[in-house]
């Protein structure tokens, strides 16, 4: 019998020592596992504060296509405006132009019925 309480003391010291081992090992290795969770909720922290900063600078550069292109639209509109007035201002000097034209018609018409004598003209001849 005591050949039997010898073994089976034997069997649970063993195992006692496997326990042991496997709870020193496994502790490392769950340590491991803690550093490298640690390391991978940086690596995303990083990442997230990346993807928020570049999506601010989204929003900035949005901001500013949407100024810039209020901006264009004001020139657009500008120059609608001016080239509206240019046409007008064109076709106001054309009937002022025609209404100078009829009256030069009108004028040379009164000259050539105006009863002036003919005016004669002398040539000199250069020798």
């Amino acid at each position: 019998m005591e050949k039997t309480v010898r073994i089976i003391l034997l069997v649970v010291v063993v195992i006692a020592i496997i326990n042991l081992v496997t709870m020193l090992f496994g502790n490392s290795n769950l340590r491991d596992i803690r550093r490298d969770l640690d390391k991978a909720k940086l690596t995303a922290d990083s990442a997230l504060n990346e993807l928020q900063y570049s999506k601010s600078k989204l929003d900035s550069i949005k901001s500013d296509m949407l100024v810039f292109s209020t901006y264009i639209n004001r020139i657009q509109k500008t120059v609608e405006l001016n080239d509206v007035e240019k046409r007008l201002k064109e076709e106001k000097d054309r009937t002022k132009i025609l209404d100078f034209k009829e009256n030069i018609k009108k004028l040379r018409a009164d000259i050539e019925t105006d009863s002036l004598p003919d005016i004669d003209v002398a040539v000199v001849k250069k020798n």
